[in-house]
């Protein structure tokens, strides 16, 4: 079977760290052009690890017509200029997250990729991994009771100044860089939406981005908080509560590629803690995002998902301008 041909705009660092290894081993994607605003960056990259094509601009790849998927790990400001070209001119798009630098941009990408026909998905990797399967399968068979509430902590300490997760106006900060994925955990488990939101927010002096963020997120009675920052020591998890059980999950987001992730679960049977075999979930991403290309099929989550998942997000830095609960918008 001929694999599709992804192009890949901007040799990002979180390319080569986690995604050009895994897409080397993809059953039915692969890399085959990259494209720099420095030629040199692209060329190096490219004879590195073995792609065929490399480009000086963004738009020549997107003009490629071998490239079938059009992969956008930019950085967050450019993510709707280089959805909408990619869109036009046919591609297939699987774009980082956040997808926008709020909802109205992201009913723009949904809107265009409609009227063009293409995929569109927004790149949520840790939902591709066998542990929230399993896990998604101990609350569906009520194995810890009804979900009273769900607490997420994620963080790094990242200081330097010319990042581009600490430049505000590149969409940086704590809420879009990593709380995007606190918000995203409660509305995959619950599968609904919150109702309301309520914040609290510590922005850098030197940055002006959120550098230590809290949130409650109120779906109808369930409770959702989180804390997320960029300057703390690095840590994540998930804990997620029941009436009569509670799941922690280790790490939840950026489990490792050759280690068994694990999740500890409590119920009135015992603890015992399950291991997950080794697996690379950029790589079950990209695959399952190609195979419903190929088998013309919905897309593994729908492009609707990026459209809500941002809407909380203006919500939650809505509330920390106004001190008060505010509601998710329709």
């Amino acid at each position: 079977m001929k694999k599709l041909n992804i192009g890949v705009l901007g040799v990002s660092n979180h390319l080569t760290k986690r995604i050009v290894l895994p897409l080397k081993h993809t059953q039915y994607c692969e890399i085959t052009a990259i494209a720099s605003r420095d030629i040199e960056k692209a060329k190096k990259f490219a004879a590195k690890f073995n792609i065929d094509k490399f480009y000086s601009n963004y738009q020549d790849l997107i003009d490629d017509t071998t490239i079938d998927l059009v992969y956008i790990p930019l950085p967050n400001h450019l993510h709707l200029e280089w959805v909408k070209k990619a869109a036009q001119a046919g591609k297939h798009i699987l774009c980082e997250k956040p997808i926008t630098l709020n909802a109205n941009e992201a009913a723009e990408c949904i809107k265009e990729v409609n009227n063009n026909n293409v995929k569109l998905m927004e790149a949520f990797m840790y939902k591709f991994h066998p542990q929230w399967e399993y896990i998604n399968d101990v609350i569906r068979t009520n194995q810890i009771g009804k979900i009273m509430y769900i607490n997420t902590s994620f963080a790094y300490n990242n200081p330097a100044v010319n990042n581009i997760r600490n430049i505000k106006e590149y969409g940086g900060g704590a809420i879009m860089d990593i709380g995007c994925y606190a918000i995203s955990v409660p509305r995959f488990l619950l599968g609904k939406e919150p109702q309301r939101v309520i914040s609290l927010q510590q922005e850098c002096n030197n940055f002006k981005t959120d550098t230590l963020s809290s949130a409650l997120l109120d779906f109808n009675g369930i409770h959702s908080s989180f804390t997320v920052s960029t300057l703390s020591h690095p840590n994540q998890y998930v804990e997620i509560i029941g009436s009569s059980g509670r799941i922690k999950v280790q790490i939840p987001f950026n489990t490792y590629v050759d280690t068994k992730a694990e999740v500890h679960i409590l119920t009135a049977q015992g603890e015992r803690t399950v291991y997950f075999d080794i697996c690379d979930q950029y790589g079950l991403m990209f695959d399952a995002f190609s195979k419903a290309i190929i088998n013309n099929e919905p897309t593994p989550i729908d492009p609707s998902d990026a459209l809500y998942n941002m809407k909380v997000i203006d919500a939650i830095f809505k509330s920390s301008e106004s001190n008060q609960w505010e509601q998710i918008s329709d």
